[in-house]
């Protein structure tokens, strides 16, 4: 009986755990869910009209104010955000039409699209800084801080911005402009679709781009991004000059420099170009990828899950980044040709990956592409799937020269035994041996290979 009621007992401790995970919950005059053992904030019911958002709700440390969450609370005047608070999101505080003060903790390092828009405090003029400009409407006033910023080195012929602490929430422009050198977070969207946006430099103080921060900036062709370990969000610099600039992608990456700030979204698969350094957040979502030796950097939130699989090279960061964080890595140095399931060895299941590729039941990755060329004639096709088979089992021709296993003695058994030589193929059985040692001294090594090539250009005969 006892043992049936701890099972019990744990069920119930078990679910208890499970709708503390899944359903929202309230304290204090606040609903939130968890995520990954932190709080959201996802409503506010209470009637305080200055109200301190905490940093711990029922047990648990705030991590964000998500989407939505005070959106047109119309009793809310100011708003002070605890420090440890790290993201406000979209359209968090968004029609709190009376809402003129709020203060932001030093840890936000993630600020959402309109998350204040339509705010007393957005709609006020004063709150805005603009360049005097022969075509500024004339019911606006230069805003507060016009005088930290000297206009003679701004670039811009026209400009308007609006900053919550050191979150550069929104900006117009048409010209040159970088961010003021304090500025430590562009929200998302910040400059969405400001086509007359040229360049801008992202100082060193800046942690974060947000989500489509430049999105739509069409004419915007250069970018400089001081700070290497910023986190560069999704779609960040879509349908910029500089992403629809050909010469800045490598690979299946969108470069600033050599850090990869978006990627390609058709391909199942991506490959990372040579000479990439560093890989931005959320460019590989679930996708397998390729990474070369060169890249030093990869933010852990490139991807999503540890469903990927790396591709790369032995003591690489790639393999070094796999083993840390629990992602599968495929070591292309080991590669066997033929192995078309990365484990090390011919079998069954490559063969049934070649057929099913051939056929049209499964779509080849770049990857098994690249080992399954058995041929080497440029494609994986039918004639590999009969040589796979050969490799496997062994049990066709014994004619010695017939690398391959063919029937016929050409030049494509040169190439086969120059493989097998360089130990591409793996584990093969005897018939092969058989066929491969030309010049019968019971191995199969660089000699044969020159032997069979005097055979195939006439010079000698077996």
């Amino acid at each position: 009986m006892k043992k049936i009621f701890s099972v019990f007992l744990s069920v119930i401790i078990f679910l208890s755990v499970m709708t503390v995970s899944a359903f929202s919950l309230e304290t204090s005059g606040f609903t939130y869910e968890l995520e990954n053992g932190k709080a959201v904030i996802t409503g506010y019911f209470g009637t305080h009209t200055a109200l301190t958002v905490p940093s711990t709700l029922g047990g648990y440390t705030v991590f964000a104010i998500g989407e939505n969450a005070f959106k047109s609370n119309m009793s809310l005047n100011s708003v002070t955000v605890s420090e440890g608070i790290c993201e406000i999101r979209d359209s968090a505080f968004e029609d709190c039409q009376n809402l003129n003060e709020i203060i932001l903790p030093t840890t936000v390092t993630r600020f959402g699209e309109n998350a204040i828009s339509n705010t007393a405090y957005y709609n006020n003029k004063d709150n805005w800084t603009i360049k005097p400009t022969a075509s500024s409407s004339p019911d606006w006033s230069f805003g507060n801080g016009q005088d930290t910023y000297p206009w003679e080195f701004i670039k811009a012929d026209e400009l308007e911005y609006i900053y919550l602490g050191t979150v550069l929430v929104r900006c117009r422009v048409k010209g040159t402009y970088d961010p003021k050198f304090d500025t430590t977070v562009i929200a998302d969207g910040a400059f969405r679709n400001e086509a007359g946006l040229k360049k801008t430099t992202i100082s060193e103080k800046i942690v974060t781009v947000g989500a489509s921060a430049f999105s739509g900036c069409t004419s915007l062709d250069n970018a400089v991004i001081g700070n290497p370990w910023c986190k560069i969000y999704e779609d960040a610099f879509l349908n910029t000059a500089i992403y629809n600039n050909e010469s800045n992608w490598k690979g299946d990456f969108l470069c600033l420099g050599t850090r990869a700030v978006a990627s390609k979204e058709e391909p199942f698969e991506l490959t990372v170009g040579d000479g990439v350094t560093s890989i931005s957040n959320g460019l590989i979502g679930t996708k397998d990828v390729y990474i070369p030796s060169s890249v030093t950097y990869i933010d852990l939130d490139a991807f999503k899950g540890k469903k990927s699989v790396i591709y790369g090279f032995s003591g690489t960061y790639a393999e070094s980044f796999a083993e840390d964080n629990g992602f599968a890595f495929v070591d292309l140095d080991s590669a066997v040709i033929g192995d078309m399931d990365f484990d090390g060895e011919l079998t069954a299941n490559d063969y049934a990956i070649y057929y099913a590729s051939v056929t049209c039941a499964h779509r080849m990755t770049k990857y098994e592409q690249l080992v399954g060329d058995l041929t080497m004639d440029g494609a994986v096709d039918a004639f590999d799937v009969i040589y796979i088979e050969i490799l496997i089992n062994d049990k066709t021709a014994k004619t010695k020269g017939d690398a391959n296993g063919d029937g016929a003695i050409n030049r494509k058994d040169y190439d086969f035994l120059v493989g097998f030589i360089q130990q591409k193929y793996g584990t093969v059985g005897e018939n092969i041996y058989c066929r491969c040692d030309i010049n019968g001294d019971g191995a199969v090594d660089a000699f044969d290979a020159i032997y069979l090539d005097l055979y195939l250009n006439g010079k000698v005969s077996f």
